[in-house]
């Protein structure tokens, strides 16, 4: 037992959360580093400080010891250890506020595979605290410490829409979905206030230079303008029609600017409230709104596809730049007023785009495009010596681009869903991001250009990732994405050792052979491909050759091998039935339906003798595969079904619905309903059986779990970031891999 450990059990139960509080400033204090450096990477320590109080104070217990007032003799190893343990609860805390029992797994999603001793001694201390079956990181599939991600901070219900920070860089002001202003420290993460009054979401946000006056738009047609610094309301600006979409301060403070869904733009006089003037600028919504930096031009876009440029002073239209494709959706200038910066959306073809668009500011001529995401670019910032721009995107990712260069520096992954609202603070030391998931995150902007974005380089694919299979030897896992791309990856090393780009718009599914020497690739559309199209794996170490890709002849969304055979099962979304192939002969020798809605998932028996197909409309069909004819057939209103698994012993079967979030089990021979796994909060998107009648399952909260069917209850969780997607199950029964909207892969290890 550690001495920390003794101490621990000493402690009175009337003396202990004080003492446990206490502990680190009493030895800082006293000057005792060693011993404090003993305390703060013992997990026993760790736990019963988060146990007794926030994860908050446990962080400035470390900063007792990075940043001591006293002289420290912890030599430069201690110091980087104590600053990855630090970052770590710092990067954890908004999950250890709702649940601290997140405390181990957080550890190991964060600091497995760092080659250090202590820190490998904290990681087995916490895991031999753990008296219950748990699902174990192989390998760091959360940000780990030390990169970009600062923190991330949640107490919104709704998504984050605007942002702004203090003059003094000390708080972060947050707009959101739910109506409400919340004011952050940016260095503690801590709330300082809310403010509230606006009936419907935030759309922007502006302060003054002395931190005096908070200007807040809102989609209720609104204006207001607070006094910061006592809290309260001193107008409310009324005179638009629709939702403000923008208000931002002239340089002079005298006057405000503001944009709306109604067409106009209306100039206000900051001090009294006064509407001074209101132009009818646009022919559709005025999406944004901004101010030269010399303070003399107005410059506004619109899903009208055009930008305008007004005189400030006279109030005149002096450039339209017309004649665009694209619905802009913002605008920004570089603070040097040399170059304008606006993001679109594809009008013409009416889905998202993506495109940051680069003019002149002075010709109004178009200089060059920055080009990466995936879809509609929602929110731009730009560094105060113009060298930087960031951008935030509905493909979840933050984007730094260089101004100089033309190119991105780095790709900053950590947001689920949506990221609305980036804002840079004014030296150019942090970004922050608000999303959709109701999160706001710091980033470590300096790190960023200096590292080139060690976040960017998770595991996994560029966008969620489809399907995911393990060799059966259990040496190779392979992953699909939404970005085109299968991948295999190392098991051992967790290495991608091949990729490959078919040059489809998604992989949906994936099949192996039972011998391993085939993989098969699925691809979205109704519509059959005639061309087999097989590419080789070779061993990059051995440089034998492992297993063919096979891309379709005719493959579809999803597809199950039916064992002991070359037999492969397919489908595809608008069809009404399952196809069935024969491998060898590359034909069509049968066929599962036709059934009056189209199919979305299927598995097959251990036995070989039966299909089980489930159906948009809620509705599972057993199918014999001899006779080709209905077995059974289950019509109960569950929903879309997208996932079914059949239990080792063929008895019984476990269904999935996008329309709740339950599972079902299902008695196979009868079609009898016999439990219903609880315990997911959002849908579940896949599942998989294990042996001794176990299961797992996916979901887009954000968790797998897994299920003890005979008790019916989850046993084990792991959260991931983002939503999980989907999940696969060596042939160990033990061995996991998950796969995420991210586009992140999940290495776990089932033990207990």
């Amino acid at each position: 037992m550690s001495e920390v450990s003794k101490w621990l059990k000493s402690l009175s139960r009337q003396d202990k959360k004080t003492a446990i509080q206490t502990k680190a400033k009493e030895l800082a204090t006293a000057g005792d580093f060693q011993t404090l450096y003993q305390y703060l990477i013992d997990f026993n320590f760790i736990k019963a400080k988060i146990s007794v109080d926030q994860p908050l104070a446990l962080i400035e217990d470390y900063d007792l010891a990075l940043h001591p007032v006293k002289p420290s003799d912890l030599t430069a190893e201690q110091i980087d250890n104590l600053k990855l343990i630090q970052g770590v609860i710092r990067l954890s805390e908004n999950i250890l506020i709702q649940d601290n029992k997140q405390l181990i797994d957080q550890l190991w999603c964060r600091l497995v595979g760092i080659d250090n001793l202590d820190i490998q001694n904290l990681l087995l201390a916490a895991k031999t605290t753990r008296k219950s079956l748990w699902l174990r990181p192989l390998y760091p599939s959360l940000m780990p410490p030390n990169t970009e991600l600062i923190r991330t901070i949640k107490s919104y219900t709704a998504g984050v829409t605007a942002l702004a920070v203090t003059p003094d860089n000390q708080q972060i002001i947050s707009g959101s979905r739910d109506n409400m202003i919340k004011v952050w420290n940016l260095n503690t993460g801590k709330e300082v206030f809310t403010l509230t009054g606006h009936t419907k979401p935030i759309t922007s946000l502006s302060i003054t230079n002395d931190g005096n006056k908070l200007i807040s738009a809102s989609e209720d047609a609104t204006i207001k303008i607070w006094n910061f610094t006592t809290k309260t309301k001193i107008f409310t600006l009324t005179e638009h029609t629709a939702s403000v979409t923008s208000v931002v301060i002239t340089p002079d403070e005298k006057e405000l600017i503001s944009s709306s869904d109604d067409g106009s733009i209306k100039i206000w006089d900051l001090e009294t409230g006064e509407s001074i003037y209101s132009i009818n600028a646009h022919k559709k919504e005025v999406k944004d709104v901004t101010v030269t930096p010399n303070g003399e031009e107005i410059i506004s876009v619109s899903y009208d596809k055009s930008i305008k440029i007004w005189n400030r002073k006279t109030r005149k239209l002096t450039t339209a730049i017309e004649g665009n494709k694209a619905e802009y959706n913002g605008v920004a200038v570089t603070p040097d007023g040399k170059q304008l910066i606006v993001y679109d959306l594809d009008g013409e073809w009416d889905f998202f785009f993506g495109d940051i668009i680069v003019f002149d500011l002075a010709t109004g001529e178009k200089i060059y495009n920055l080009s990466g995401h995936q879809t509609v670019v929602e929110s731009v910032a730009v560094t105060s010596d113009s060298k930087c721009l960031i951008s935030a995107s509905g493909d979840s990712t933050i984007k730094v681009w260089d101004l100089q260069t033309r190119e991105e520096i780095s790709t900053l992954r950590d947001h689920d869903g949506y990221v609305n609202t980036v804002v840079i603070t004014s030296d150019n030391k942090w970004v922050i991001s608000g999303g959709l998931d109701a999160t706001i995150k710091v980033w470590d902007l300096e790190k960023t250009r200096v590292n080139k974005s060690i976040s960017s380089n998770h595991i996994g694919h560029q966008d969620e990732v489809n399907a995911v299979a393990i060799t059966p030897d259990r040496k190779w896992v392979i992953s699909g994405g939404l970005d085109g791309m299968v991948k295999v990856w190392n098991l051992t090393d967790f290495s991608e050792v091949f990729s490959l780009n078919l040059d489809y718009e998604s992989v949906n599914d994936l099949a192996i052979n039972p011998d391993g020497k085939q993989v098969f690739v699925g691809f979205p559309g109704s519509l059959p491909r005639t061309k087999q199209r097989a590419v080789k794996f070779i061993d990059p170490e051995t440089e034998a050759e492992i297993f063919t890709f096979s891309a379709p002849f005719n493959l579809g969304n999803f597809m199950a091998l039916i064992p002991d055979s070359e037999l492969l099962l397919s489908g595809y979304w608008g069809d009404r039935g399952i196809t069935i192939w024969d491998l060898e002969s590359k034909e069509e020798i049968g066929y599962l339906g036709p059934y009056e809605d189209s199919a979305s998932c299927i598995t097959i028996t251990p036995d070989a003798q039966k299909a089980i197909c489930g159906y948009e409309d809620g509705t599972i069909i057993i199918w014999d595969l001899e006779t080709e004819e209905q077995f059974l057939t289950i019509t109960e209103d569950i929903g879309w079904v997208c996932s079914v698994a059949v239990t080792s012993d063929g008895k019984q079967f476990i269904s999935a619905s996008e329309d709740d979030e339950y599972m079902r089990i299902w008695d196979l021979e009868t079609g009898e309903q016999i439990g219903l796994l609880k315990g997911h909060k959002r849908e579940v998107l896949d599942v998989a059986t294990l042996p001794n009648n176990r299961a797992i399952s996916v979901s887009v909260d954000k968790t797998l779990k897994v299920w003890d069917l005979e008790k019916k209850k989850a046993i084990a969780s792991f959260t991931a970031n983002s939503g999980l997607r989907c999940c696969t199950v060596a042939k160990d029964g033990v061995t996991v891999v998950a796969g995420d909207y991210s586009g992140r892969l999940h290495f776990l290890k089932l033990e207990g």
